[in-house]
């Protein structure tokens, strides 16, 4: 479903070049769910921009769908975006001018698909939303925002999610509610690729990436939490 070719991403800085991403390559199956974790400005972010079509890398190709995205006109890349993939921000993204009811359905009227109100209530009940459908995303909470941002990326029934720190907002009780929403997705054949913070949520996905300095250092089929923290150590020294 994804494939990543020796991408490589650099950026131009006053002075000189900096490299955030070096030659990696990554291949996610359908039904897969991928983690990728390592410290702070290790390059995690930046990778699932390449991946996701959001930022192009500098080098290497990547594959969405069996389609090359350097390849692809701007029109034909944002109509995969609408249709394949989908994005949780870690910044939410959700526009300022519309209510939460609004926010969630974006993406359906974006693709002239039907709305219901009444599906997405459901929805945002099985996320442990508390909030009203009619209040905006400046009346939430930074929890309840995040949580409206998932909506919105469910409501595409997308055959891939790219997801950063999709629960890094949440109480604990909401975290495991979304955790298990995106292991039912994988388990019925969506592609989850998620950049996180927390161990142990990666120790319950089906294969963990160690990113460091821009490389894969290390991959980890069915991790578990000790395996993961030792390679975390590892990089800590």
């Amino acid at each position: 479903m994804i494939i990543a070719k020796k991408i490589s991403k650099q950026i131009q800085l006053a002075s000189h070049s900096v490299e955030i991403l070096h030659e990696t390559t990554i291949c996610a199956r359908p039904g897969e769910f991928l983690s990728i974790i390592g410290p702070s400005g290790s390059g995690k972010t930046t990778l699932l921009n390449c991946l996701s079509g959001l930022m192009m890398p500098s080098s290497g190709e990547v594959y969405i769908d069996g389609q090359c995205i350097q390849r692809l006109s701007a029109g034909k890349l944002a109509q995969l975006r609408r249709t394949v993939i989908s994005t949780i921000f870690q910044s939410y993204n959700l526009l300022p001018a519309l209510n939460v009811l609004d926010n969630v359905v974006l993406p359906l009227r974006l693709n002239h698909q039907r709305i219901s109100k009444s599906e997405v209530k459901t929805l945002l009940n099985g996320l442990n939303f508390k909030a009203d459908l009619n209040q905006f995303p400046n009346q939430l909470s930074g929890g309840e925002q995040q949580k409206v941002a998932i909506a919105r990326t469910l409501v595409m029934h997308a055959q891939v999610i790219f997801a950063d720190e999709p629960t890094g907002a949440l109480d604990l009780i909401s975290r495991q509610v979304i955790f298990q929403q995106l292991r039912a997705l994988a388990e019925q054949g969506v592609c989850i690729i998620m950049v996180t913070h927390d161990v142990e949520q990666a120790a319950h996905t089906g294969r963990a990436l160690i990113l460091n300095d821009g490389r894969i250092i290390s991959e980890v089929k069915h991790p578990s939490v000790d395996q993961l923290f030792a390679q975390m150590d590892t990089i800590r020294g």
